[in-house]
């Protein structure tokens, strides 16, 4: 799309092809605007447009966005078979302006099927559900990559690491789609990672709770992090922002996500201004990694726009900051280690 709308909140809770046939369904909604309809265009081209339907749990999730419960979105789209990804963006009208926006993709090559453990995917994505959990890929793998190739030469990268790999969900994406050398995936969780190294191609990488690791100076053309600046305090973001200036690139990319004013809208009932009173708030104990963690480390962190932006620009040069840009809630930031 050309002109850049506003990310919706929702999720795509399947996409894939079945006799011929692109199955997609999901829900949508605006904080503030109640949509009405929605068209669902494939590589720029309209593929199908229809009203929006309830669904009842969406409305008993989100019960002070009072449109809520009216977000439901599902197609069957007849299916061109080709090579390459097809990217899918779903765009939802308020009396017939363009409102706002969710976007994936999808290649059949891409198919993320490797029989992940449900215990792995319910830590990286809460769900363990296979039709979610391939869905969501294709979502992250274009949030990212999309600002890949805006900023930089894809081809011209020849190392890349995701910081915080989970069970490689991403990184597989990467190594798989974006024609990149060498593939780089670490976590704080040995489990995830040794499943990593038995099913996945590409280098994985226990990492300490807090740096430095074992990476040289300067070692990554790119370095992608998804949730996890979300689960840091304050000081802990510090320490890992200056860890990853040191190993990437003179040059080279950063991109990561953190929990911005969206997503405190949503999580936290509108209450925006008094839960970042005092621009990040990084109190909350996040107990997903119970068990596997030390206790303490791992929060539910929120923080401001303004805040993110003075002091990751401390370490990095930001060059673009999208409300709701991973995964449809979270921030994502991209930024480059300055050359000097």
């Amino acid at each position: 799309m050309n002109i850049r709308l506003p990310n919706a909140h929702g999720y795509i809770d399947l996409i894939d092809v079945v006799d011929g046939k692109m199955l997609i369904a999901g829900w949508m909604i605006h904080p503030l605007i109640a949509m009405d309809s929605y068209k669902i265009l494939v590589d720029d081209k309209i593929e199908h447009e229809a009203l929006f339907t309830e669904s009842n749990g969406v409305g008993e999730v989100y019960p002070f966005v009072k449109h809520a419960s009216r977000s439901v979105f599902h197609a069957s789209i007849p299916y061109d078979r080709k090579p390459g990804v097809r990217n899918i963006d779903i765009v939802g009208y308020a009396d017939g302006t363009e409102t706002a926006k969710l976007e994936t993709c999808f290649s059949e090559e891409l198919r993320p099927d490797f029989g992940f453990p449900d215990v792995l995917k319910v830590r990286v994505a809460n769900n363990a559900n296979k039709a979610y959990f391939s869905a969501s890929s294709f979502t992250s793998f274009r949030d990212y990559f999309e600002q890949v190739q805006q900023f930089t030469n894809p081809g011209s990268i020849l190392k890349m690491l995701e910081w915080g790999c989970g069970c490689g969900r991403l990184t597989v994406m990467f190594s798989r789609g974006a024609n990149i050398p060498d593939v780089y995936g670490c976590d704080i969780d040995s489990e995830s990672i040794a499943w990593c190294r038995e099913n996945l191609n590409g280098n994985f990488d226990v990492v300490p709770l807090l740096p430095p690791t074992q990476y040289k100076d300067a070692f990554f053309d790119l370095v992608i992090s998804n949730s996890v600046f979300t689960h840091l305090t304050k000081d802990i973001q510090r320490k890992w922002l200056e860890e990853i200036h040191r190993i990437v690139v003179p040059g080279g990319l950063f991109i990561a996500s953190v929990h911005g004013e969206f997503a405190t809208f949503l999580n936290f009932k509108g209450e925006v201004d008094q839960t970042l009173k005092d621009e990040i708030n990084d109190g909350m104990p996040d107990n997903n990694l119970a068990g596997v963690i030390a206790d303490g480390y791992y929060r539910g962190t929120y923080q401001k726009r303004s805040y993110t932006e003075r002091v990751f620009g401390e370490y990095f040069e930001i060059l673009d900051y999208i409300e709701a840009g991973s995964l449809n809630f979270q921030d994502l930031v991209v930024m480059r280690r300055p050359i000097r």
